[in-house]
């Protein structure tokens, strides 16, 4: 499965050593990541976060001087979530008990524990990828043997950046 990602260039120096990158927790998201790993019953510490090349997709992973990595990895160690879902487990993440992902705090307003049970079930859910309006790949890590290509992309997502990727979402599947 052709794969693209956006990382920092000590990824793509850890690649170029030929060794495995495996992601680092993320401060800001430790417990949304650590709660999707364990949903998606990965074999990591951080998600690596990629888009599937040619199809729709919800946000360009652009976020400050990064490369473009565009990757070709066996379909054995790529899992799927949609776009969509994983945005709003991470909005309700937040009203979640602090030692339960899966349990919503009582006074939850915005969705109930049986909506909430749903979206995780359907993340944890692996569909084949025309089943996805927005897939979004998710790796243990990246193997050195996976790249393909990369190209050094810098400075922030812009305006004009989101409406050309609508306008190639339009010619996407």
């Amino acid at each position: 499965m052709i794969l693209q990602t956006f990382q920092s260039q000590a990824v793509l120096k850890i690649l170029h050593r030929g060794e495995i990158y495996r992601a680092k927790p993320s401060i800001s998201y430790r417990g949304e990541y650590a709660a999707l790993v364990d949903i998606m019953g990965l074999r990591c510490d951080c998600p690596v976060f990629c888009v599937v090349k040619g199809r729709k997709q919800n946000t360009s992973g652009r976020v400050s001087a990064t490369v473009r990595l565009t990757l070709d990895v066996p379909e054995k160690h790529v899992k799927l979530t949609e776009f969509s879902e994983w945005a709003d487990f991470l909005y309700a993440f937040h009203n979640t008990k602090k030692s339960d992902y899966r349990m919503l705090q009582p006074d939850t307003e915005e969705l109930t524990q049986r909506e909430y049970t749903e979206l995780i079930k359907s993340l944890k859910n692996q569909r084949k990828l025309k089943d996805y309006a927005y897939p979004q790949a998710i790796l243990e890590k990246i193997n050195p043997k996976w790249l393909k290509g990369y190209k050094i992309v810098l400075g922030k997502a812009t305006g004009s950046m989101q409406a050309m990727e609508r306008f190639r979402n339009f010619f996407r599947k």
